[in-house]
């Protein structure tokens, strides 16, 4: 191609045709420009194409991360209703007055206040997208935006499920101190048979301090499955947005 256009250049300056010569140059020159226009834009193309390639990899490992993630939660929310069931069972029994063998089955409902549901998300996907720089090149901005929220609702949290533990041994260390520890665990993975010593939990449902500190327990762990429930919700408006890839 490029020894037919010397050709022809050649031929039109021999004939001493300038006119026509600078014509065609100007359009040979057109001609390499465009060539090297669309060189560029298909090299864009491909370079377009593998960065999106690369991407939906990413977001794939984000999505099997997030779904993990759910379904870890899920448990944990099952685990702080019961928490929450077993606390407003008991205290729909707390009373000065309170008759024993009211309530059958103290001593497992009280075995369940003290349980701690603490959810540990995988972050390693989510962190690598961030420390890579890969966040902001994102190409679906609700995805970016709902990310970029998550980090900042996932340190608040953190701050909370830190309070949430600190007061959980609070309320862990009352009941050591005020029950009768070894009926709790009679139906534990101990099976400890019952305390010889005379009493029962049942004179905890008489006592105001069980009450306050119980009524604690179940407030907190309220916040904890609110924030939780807040978490689901994101989880799952996440794993959608990645679906759309």
């Amino acid at each position: 191609m490029i020894k037919l256009f010397r050709k022809i250049r050649y031929n039109l300056m021999s004939e001493n045709k300038t006119g026509k010569y600078l014509k065609y140059a100007i359009g040979e020159i057109v001609l390499v420009v465009i060539g090297i226009l669309i060189a560029l834009q298909i090299n864009n193309w491909n370079e377009d194409k593998k960065i999106l390639k690369q991407e939906k990899a990413t977001i794939a490992s984000l999505k099997l991360e997030f779904q993990k993630n759910l379904v870890d939660l899920e448990d944990n929310i099952d685990t702080i209703e019961k928490i929450i069931s077993a606390g407003n069972i008991l205290l729909e029994h707390t009373d000065p007055d309170y008759e024993f063998g009211s309530l059958s089955n103290v001593d497992s409902l009280i075995s369940m206040t003290p349980r701690m549901s603490v959810w540990d998300p995988s972050l390693y996907t989510l962190s690598n997208i961030k420390n890579s720089g890969k966040l902001s090149n994102l190409s679906n901005e609700a995805l970016k935006v709902q990310l970029i929220e998550w980090e900042s609702f996932y340190g608040n949290l953190l701050d909370w499920g830190d309070f949430y533990v600190e007061r959980g041994h609070y309320y862990f260390n009352y009941l050591v101190e005020n029950s009768v520890n070894r009926n709790l665990d009679k139906t534990g993975p101990m099976k400890f048979s019952k305390s010889k010593f005379v009493g029962s939990n049942e004179e905890l449902l008489r006592m105001r301090s069980f009450e306050n500190n119980l009524t604690q327990r179940i407030t907190h762990n309220g916040f904890m499955l609110r924030f939780y429930l807040d978490a689901k919700n994101r989880l799952t408006t996440i794993i959608a947005l990645c679906d759309e890839y």
